[in-house]
């Protein structure tokens, strides 16, 4: 919690100068809008979990005949906590990746933002994932193009630019979304959403051939 507060208070700075830094006021109005409203909801999310299990934890003192039933409820809604802090935790590692100006280029930059991009999923360990934009692939060194996958289409300036993948290298249950969590299609478009807003625009072709 102490690091997904750090990198919290580090991608709101960022997030700030950048905002900053863009020109056109309802440009960096709708982009704000848009941001915020993508860290509003995944924060309500966890505060509404964490809600829950302590209602859970405090059931357990009240009501010792009713025991086994909040012990499953507190069973179910730990592991749920847990892939939201994770989930927004990436997130804001993302975010502060993007911030970061230390990067010869931005290529290098999105090949370690691609590398982050699976530690958001519930299965890391057997998540690969791949970056298609402006024609040019940037992938995980373990991608496969596997049939459990997630893609998001990653839009600049309003047209399409690419695509971000994630898949999983072996099969899991079925979830919402085939092996995947229904917060993590909110995940992938998020990030998807991030890249093109922030990244996208930087990575555009000029003439000559150069970025």
């Amino acid at each position: 919690m102490k690091k997904h507060l750090s990198l919290e208070i580090e991608a709101k700075a960022f997030l700030k100068d950048y905002l900053a830094a863009i020109p056109g006021p309802k440009e960096r109005q709708r982009i704000k809008e848009a941001i915020q409203k993508i860290t509003v909801s995944a924060e309500q999310r966890i505060k509404g979990l964490q809600e829950e299990l302590h209602s859970a934890k405090e059931e357990l003192k009240r009501e010792r005949e009713k025991r086994t039933q909040a012990e499953e409820i507190l069973r179910k809604r730990e592991p749920l906590l847990t892939e939201r802090v994770k989930e927004i935790s990436c997130l804001y590692s993302i975010v502060n990746l993007m911030g970061d100006r230390s990067y010869r280029s931005e290529e290098e930059k999105l090949k370690d933002i691609l590398k982050l991009v699976p530690t958001g999923w519930h299965c890391p360990q057997d998540a690969c994932a791949r970056i298609t934009l402006w024609g040019k692939d940037y992938k995980t060194d373990n991608f496969q193009d596997t049939p459990w996958k997630q893609v998001s289409s990653i839009i600049v300036n309003g047209e399409p630019a690419g695509a971000l993948a994630v898949g999983y290298l072996k099969e899991k249950p079925v979830r919402e979304e085939g092996p995947f969590l229904l917060e993590e299609r909110t995940l992938i478009d998020v990030m998807a959403r991030l890249i093109g807003e922030i990244m996208g625009p930087k990575l555009m072709k000029k003439p000559g051939g150069g970025v």
